[in-house]
């Protein structure tokens, strides 16, 4: 038994946000011979669900960066690392001072400052979708009452001022307690110290018995590095960041142009 883990956006997902056909084919193979797929996002667990209306398959889904590892059918909860909420309500007061603005996750839904950036595109993507695929997007300016009421297992920090978002991102790094890494040039991805893509696959291959040299990782980001290094095989889609690229087992071809399937006919793994 192997186990592949794939990021969804810019990796299993195309740049029209469609699943091709031939990636489908691969995976779906891949699950028949007996082997385990595992969707590793940075969404939370219902926003990373909204990929199974396109490719449905039963197993795990690992949300938010590890901070939850959930069954899509049976809904068994492998792994659920919230955040503190001291550190919480520390990072969203220093996001108000420098203008940010914040997505904030549970399971469920998402809190945002603004309806702009990621709470804009998931509203947009759910009016195409079956109600069973709705989730909440609360928007409100301050954060901080509903972070002391909820667990948290992700902040999304972003800013459209490049020089802001530097200033600010090796302001949120410095702090202690918590992972951050970039999963776009001006977004910063923050969960609980020590949780990451890397901690939620952890949680499903110890659910196996899996090997790590039986692990295979693909992802496009710096919030895939963890997960690239950590599996036996980590794969860098071709449009992936050089940073990526640079730690990858293997370089495959872009998203856009079925990079999965060629890498598992490549690595001899279909």
């Amino acid at each position: 038994m192997k186990l592949i883990a794939s990021d969804i956006d810019g990796t299993l997902l195309r740049s029209d946000r469609t699943i091709s056909e031939t990636t489908k084919q691969a995976l779906r193979r891949w699950m028949e011979k007996g082997n385990v797929f595992a969707i590793a996002t940075g969404r939370m667990f219902e926003a990373g669900r909204l990929v199974t209306y396109d490719f449905d398959y039963d197993g795990y889904l690992i949300a938010c960066n590890g901070g939850v590892v959930k069954h899509l059918k049976t809904g068994e909860i492998l792994a659920s690392n919230a955040m503190d909420k001291d550190i919480v309500d520390e990072i969203l007061t220093i996001c108000k001072t420098y203008d940010a603005y914040v997505n904030m996750y549970d399971l469920s839904t998402i809190y945002a400052t603004r309806n702009t950036n990621l709470a804009l595109k998931f509203g947009n993507m759910m009016q195409a979708l079956p109600k069973a695929y709705h989730f909440d997007i609360k928007v409100q300016p301050d954060l901080r009452p509903i972070a002391k009421e909820i667990d948290v297992y992700k902040l999304g920090v972003f800013s459209e001022n490049p020089e802001t978002f530097l200033a600010l991102q090796k302001l949120l790094q410095s702090l202690g307690g918590i992972e951050a890494c970039l999963s776009m040039a001006t977004s910063l991805d923050i969960t609980a110290k020590g949780v990451t893509k890397a901690t939620g696959i952890e949680a499903i291959r110890t659910h196996y018995g899996i090997s790590i040299a039986d692990v295979i990782a693909f992802g496009d980001h710096e919030n895939d590095q963890d997960m690239i290094r950590y599996a036996g095989t980590g794969v860098a889609m071709g449009n992936a960041t050089d940073g990526l690229k640079s730690i990858s087992d293997f370089i495959t071809l872009p998203n856009d142009e079925d990079g999965i399937p060629y890498a598992l006919r490549e690595l001899k793994l279909l």
